[in-house]
């Protein structure tokens, strides 16, 4: 009888080793683990994985860890059922929490698109002056180097919150600040505004040109293509400036905009360049008497 008791217990501990087991490798991570689930030219540094390295999926993103996205890079998080963290390129965020409370990454340059479906933790978005909180909405984010940011919800709605205080903000209307500054709140119109101001002379020798113009607020600015192409982001008033090379003979120059609400607008000029210096004929010359 005694055999059988200790061999019904040893049987039960042995159930329970391999059911936690079972959980511990197979089991749904918390709520709050921010786990890669792509990445494209995109690397990690920090306290989990040390100096930078390529991000991969996979990868569980911790407190303090450091994702950065190159130009034309990109990388998802996804955290809860469902929630994701959408990094654009050229994108710096920290995490600074993430617990039972809420996820809270610090976004300290580039775009963040956000989908927080209700029944997963809150996430708030902390830039140089505000935070943007959002926990049943679908929403972007955009911050400049300097600290001026633009903010818009798809999806329900989010709040900005400051030193001020806190303000909700409905779907379809964009908010845009600079770095403690007042915010500008405006809906949001069909069409994207980009006026273009082009070099006057559409031959040159020299070997790059500036383009300037005026958009939406910290839009995003591509000028040229490829490997080459220049990205600054305009500034509170929507003004723009960028350098971008030019090749020998004819160049097609591609600029385009992408503003917080996923507008874009493009405009295209031909430019050529001719270094080439302009040839001396000689000439015959007659002396008379």
């Amino acid at each position: 009888m005694g055999q059988n008791v200790r061999l019904i217990g040893l049987i039960l501990l042995v159930i329970v080793l391999a059911v936690l087991g079972y959980r511990g490798l197979f089991g749904e991570r918390p709520a709050h683990d921010l786990m890669v689930v792509s990445a494209n030219r995109a690397s990690i540094q920090g306290l989990t994985y040390g100096d930078s390295t390529g991000l991969e999926p996979g990868q569980i993103v911790g407190v303090n860890d450091v994702v950065k996205t190159a130009a034309n890079g990109s990388a998802a998080l996804q955290y809860g059922d469902g929630a994701q963290v959408m990094l654009s390129e050229a994108t710096v965020m920290r995490v600074l929490n993430a617990d039972a409370t809420g996820v809270q990454i610090d976004l300290g340059e580039g775009e963040v698109t956000a989908r927080v479906r209700q029944g997963a933790p809150p996430l708030d978005i902390v830039t140089k002056s505000r935070t943007i909180r959002g926990s049943d909405a679908d929403f972007t984010v955009m911050v400049t180097r300097d600290g001026g940011f633009s903010t818009m919800a798809q999806r329900g709605q989010i709040s900005v919150l400051g030193s001020e205080g806190g303000q909700s903000i409905r779907s379809g209307v964009a908010v845009h600040s600079q770095k403690g500054g007042a915010l500008l709140i405006e809906p949001v119109t069909e069409n994207l505004l980009l006026d273009v101001e082009w070099p006057e002379e559409t031959r040159t020798r020299l070997s790059e040109v500036e383009v300037s113009g005026q958009t939406d607020p910290y839009a995003t600015v591509t000028v040229g293509t490829g490997p080459e192409a220049v990205r600054v982001r305009s500034d509170r008033d929507g003004r723009f400036r960028a350098t971008v090379k030019l090749r020998e003979g004819e160049n097609e120059v591609t600029l385009k905009v992408r503003d917080v609400a996923g507008r874009e607008a493009i405009r295209v000029q031909k430019v050529r360049r001719d270094s080439t210096a302009p040839v001396m004929q000689a000439a015959e010359v007659v002396w008379g008497p």
